[in-house]
């Protein structure tokens, strides 16, 4: 006769390992990616949002960069093949984005308008972007 509990705890066991290799590429965690958006125009607002965001990231989140969670990166819409992104984020304008991914996959997205508005002001520019990504990678 077997013990009862045995079963269960095997079934239990089998369901918190982790299934095809997912634990040994990472592939089932969240994966954040901060995109600026530009074209091939560059105007000094446009460098200056792309400078702050860098900065912030890099300063802010220099941990989340360093394990992976987060990504920083730029996309020229204007190169090649990239103009689909327009469409794909509903973009009117050089755009921050920042975008959640499991297992390769985008999942959800955000725009982060406001730094058009706060160009002006670095430090609620900086203040603004931290608190976005902060809250929109706490909430997958």
């Amino acid at each position: 006769m077997r013990p009862k509990y045995l079963i269960p705890a095997f079934v239990l066991l089998v369901l918190l390992l982790p299934s095809s290799g997912q634990a040994e590429n990472g592939d089932a965690s969240p994966r954040f990616i901060a995109t600026y958006f530009l074209t091939n125009i560059r105007c000094p607002s446009c460098l200056t949002i792309e400078r702050l965001t860098a900065e912030t990231i890099q300063t802010e989140f220099a941990e989340d960069l360093g394990a992976g969670l987060l990504e920083w990166r730029t996309i020229n819409i204007d190169g090649e093949g990239n103009f689909h992104f327009v469409k794909d984020y509903q973009l009117y304008t050089k755009s921050v984005i920042i975008s959640e991914n499991v297992n390769g996959k985008e999942i959800r997205w955000k725009n982060l308008p406001k730094v058009w508005e706060l160009l002006g002001n670095e430090k609620k520019f900086r203040k603004y972007l931290k608190d976005e990504i902060v809250t929109f990678m706490a909430a997958h």
